[in-house]
């Protein structure tokens, strides 16, 4: 059986843990006002969302078999430029920076949640990228009406719904033809399915902030994490966690401090907070999915 890096909560073990907390959202959703939803989505999103990506140097060292004290200021250095260099791209050329990061992101997502799972005789990249195809599309048609407010405020461009409708229908159609012609697993298939419904619903009644922060927190930024462990520590312990949360600990306080510090000295509409917010995730994407593609496609991810 393929060992892999990647630990996805479908398989039995934690899948009904996974699945009772994603139904326990959508009644916390029905329930509690927006600006509960949006304080414990953001709460989410700064902590296990920042930080699954604040260990990337670490993995760069180990992936070029250097020695942390010998290129690591060079790195932090590339690491940050590219960084900066994203967010620079949002302010002159919205609308590229942000198609690259729905692009990048779009196959990052479906690379977390499948890399080692899917048959080796097809070629993945189409399902990886149709899977986090239809996370977006899925948020941007449930959500429709916000998030065309802030893809307006970024980049100036009014999409229709429809064309997040057709987005979201061609990327399920894609992904469902993969399973079909893969001929394997489907009884784990289905649980996926399953899965993507359960967020369909999340998406349409929970605000987009709260329904962006579970998935990018729980089926994405937690399974990250574990991933990261196996292949730095060649574990998941406690104490591997801990040393982990020692090595990110200086870029994910950057993070955030780089965030606080915008917000404080940049005069920013209320209206265009999350437009903000967004930008900065998606600058900060950029190098973390370089990295986790060249984690995934390590000789070392599948050495356990």
């Amino acid at each position: 059986m393929l060992k892999t890096l990647t630990d996805s909560f479908t398989v039995p073990k934690h899948f009904l843990a996974f699945f009772g907390i994603s139904l326990f959202s959508i009644i916390f959703s029905l329930f509690t006002p927006i600006w509960v939803q949006n304080l414990v989505a953001i709460f989410g999103i700064l902590s296990f969302g920042i930080l699954h990506g604040a260990n990337d140097l670490k993995i760069i060292a180990k992936k070029t078999r250097q020695k942390e004290g010998t290129t690591g200021f060079k790195f932090f250095v590339l690491y940050i430029g590219v960084v900066l260099l994203g967010i620079v791209l949002f302010f002159f050329i919205p609308k590229i920076a942000l198609l690259s990061f729905v692009l990048v992101s779009c196959y990052h997502f479906g690379e977390q949640h499948w890399s080692g799972r899917t048959p080796v005789r097809l070629n993945p990249f189409v399902f990886y990228f149709s899977y986090g195809a239809i996370i977006f599309f899925s948020i941007f048609t449930f959500q429709y009406e916000q998030s065309a407010q802030i893809i307006y405020q970024i980049t100036g461009v009014a999409l229709a719904f429809s064309f997040f409708w057709i987005g979201l229908v061609v990327s399920f159609l894609a992904f469902l033809l993969y399973l079909i012609f893969s001929k394997r697993n489907l009884v784990h298939y289905l649980l996926e399915l399953l899965l993507l419904v359960v967020l369909v619903f999340l998406f349409t009644n929970a605000s987009l902030l709260f329904g962006f922060g579970l998935y990018f927190v729980l089926w994405h930024s937690i399974p990250s994490l574990n991933s990261q462990l196996k292949y730095i520590y060649k574990a998941s312990t406690r104490n591997s966690l801990i040393q982990y949360l020692k090595a990110a600990a200086a870029y994910w306080i950057l993070a955030l401090a780089g965030m606080l510090l915008f917000y404080y000295f940049v005069s920013v509409p209320e209206n265009q907070y999350l437009s903000i917010f967004f930008s900065f995730l998606a600058a900060i994407t950029f190098p973390h999915a370089v990295v986790m593609g060249l984690m995934f496609h390590s000789k070392d991810s599948n050495e356990e």
